[in-house]
Formats: C-alpha cells, sequence, structure tokens
C-alpha cells in the first residue's frame, strides 16, 4: 500500500516547512536471508519545496520482526529510523538517493524502506545470552539441553588436536 503525502501547500510556498503525520504498510521481505516485516509503522515530520525538489525530514517508529540469529525464534523489537529524503519531478541520474514524484503528491513507501532497512540491527537476538541450536540435532538449547557429543572435531583440524596433545 502506497503511503501518500500531499505537498501542494509546500509546492505553492517554497522554502516554508509543512508539518505532517503519516501511516505506512511495507509488505514482507527478505533481508540478509532472513524475513523481515515491518509493523505499526509511525511517521512525522516536515516537508519543504526547495523549488527544485521536495524535502522530506521525518522520524519513523514501527515494530519489526524477524529471526533470531542464533536460535531462529520470532523477535519483535521497536524500532526507530530518521529519514531524510529528496523527492524531484526529473529525478537526477547521479543521484541514487533522489526520489521521482509527480503531481502535488509524493510517494513515501520506497523512502519508508529504505530507511528502516538501513536502521536494522545487524543481527537480531532473542535475548543476549541466547544458547543458538545444537549444531547436530538442531535442537533449542535454551529450551532443554541434547544428548549430542558436541566434543567431536572437526576432521579438518583434527591435525591441530595432535599439536596440542
Amino acid at each position: 500500500m502506497a503511503s501518500t503525502l500531499r505537498v501542494g501547500d509546500a509546492l505553492k510556498n517554497p522554502g516554508q516547512e509543512f508539518p505532517f503525520e503519516a501511516d505506512a504498510q511495507i509488505p514482507e521481505m527478505e533481508v540478509l536471508g532472513d524475513p523481515v516485516r515491518f509493523e505499526e509503522i509511525a511517521v512525522s515530520g516536515t516537508v519543504v519545496d526547495t523549488s527544485e525538489t521536495v524535502g522530506v525530514k521525518a522520524e519513523i517508529r514501527a515494530k519489526v520482526e524477524s529471526l533470531c540469529a542464533r536460535c531462529r525464534e520470532k523477535v519483535v523489537r521497536p524500532i526507530v529510523a530518521e529519514m531524510d529524503a529528496e523527492f524531484a519531478r526529473v529525478p537526477d541520474s547521479e543521484n541514487p538517493d533522489q526520489y521521482a514524484f509527480e503531481g502535488t503528491t509524493v510517494d513515501l513507501s520506497q523512502a519508508i524502506r529504505d530507511a528502516l532497512i538501513l536502521a536494522l540491527p545487524f543481527r537480531f537476538l532473542c535475548k543476549e545470552e541466547c544458547k543458538g541450536l545444537c549444531p547436530k540435532c538442531g535442537t533449542n538449547l535454551n529450551s532443554g539441553s541434547c544428548e549430542c557429543d558436541t566434543r567431536q572435531i572437526d576432521s579438518r583440524l583434527e591435525i591441530l588436536k595432535q599439536l596440542i596433545d
């Protein structure tokens, strides 16, 4: 669903800032191989016309859902992102951070999506002390232990064990 912002007043009054608030919906996506879903997206900021472009500065608040990097359980966290986007009727091919717009409305969806992705943590953890999954049987070690012998050494590293012995 597109998140459109009417910028007619800003276009009539270059240089003057106009506050706005908006909601947005972004479809679930995959980021670095993990599913990521943003919910309850709220955007608040200002829009200003500079006669050549329309600038939008905003704070984006949302909840992000993904998977724990260690145990693969669902993780939901709040996220805050800053957006400083520029929209032009004819985007400059030399400026990949410039978005296109037509008429008196600006579609914020792509700029919101980009800002949220940039604000994502490097990895999600359900808790800092997450024990992860057993590398042999896949048991979630947060829920209990397994009977696997994890002392077995990778055959490629066996020569290093001989040095220790």
